[in-house]
């Protein structure tokens, strides 16, 4: 298999590429990128040389403001759940790999993807962008296609070694469907360290 150089006019013409398939006039984000092409080989290379927004800039495309919109209201979403559980939550600034720091000790990367039709089946994209958690839990709200929330995944990093999740209705990560528990678990066993 040839490898793919990827120079600025790739990226460029790539981009065109994913606009024209999905038939949008905007940047695609990395969900949309990996829907169009079963691929993290563009993602990955905008990632390398500058990252989306600089692309969109680049490429004078506008961004899809409701996906940044979508994750800052989701993120907000997850901290007023862990408070009304009683747990201490700080929001981290964007530079930071992870999302929210819970209990000055749990890192948390909060991830949401709305539904969409795969080969006659529903099917979520989450993009983690690493194939190596930098967290402890990903907190990932599934949604239908109307946009209502459909199930709420409580992960640990560890069981995730995917940059890209795709999660159908019937999915493994089921069995952690609202484990807001396992935010305890992972105190205990910073407790237990502390000795």
């Amino acid at each position: 298999m040839e490898r793919t150089m990827w120079t600025d006019s790739k990226i460029k013409e790539e981009i065109s590429n994913v606009m024209s398939t999905l038939n949008i006039h905007r940047m695609p984000s990395n969900s949309e990128i990996y829907a169009a092409t079963h691929s993290t080989a563009l993602t990955n290379a905008i990632t390398r040389r500058g990252g989306f927004y600089k692309w969109a800039e680049k490429l004078e495309l506008p961004i899809k403001e409701s996906d940044t919109k979508t994750g800052s209201t989701y993120e907000l979403y997850a901290m007023a759940t862990m408070i009304s559980k009683g747990l201490n939550v700080v929001r981290m600034s964007v530079r930071h790999p992870y999302d929210l720091l819970v209990n000055k000790n749990i890192k948390v990367d909060v991830k949401v993807s709305s539904a969409y039709l795969n080969n006659g089946s529903l099917v979520n994209t989450v993009g983690l962008g690493k194939e190596f958690a930098t967290c402890d839990l990903y907190v990932i709200y599934l949604r239908h296609r109307s946009g209502e929330l459909d199930r709420t995944l409580i992960i640990p990093g560890y069981e995730v070694r995917h940059k890209y999740l795709n999660i159908g209705k019937d999915s493994k990560y089921n069995k952690y469907i609202d484990r807001w528990d396992l935010f305890q678990t992972y105190d205990n066993l910073r407790e237990r360290l502390e000795l």
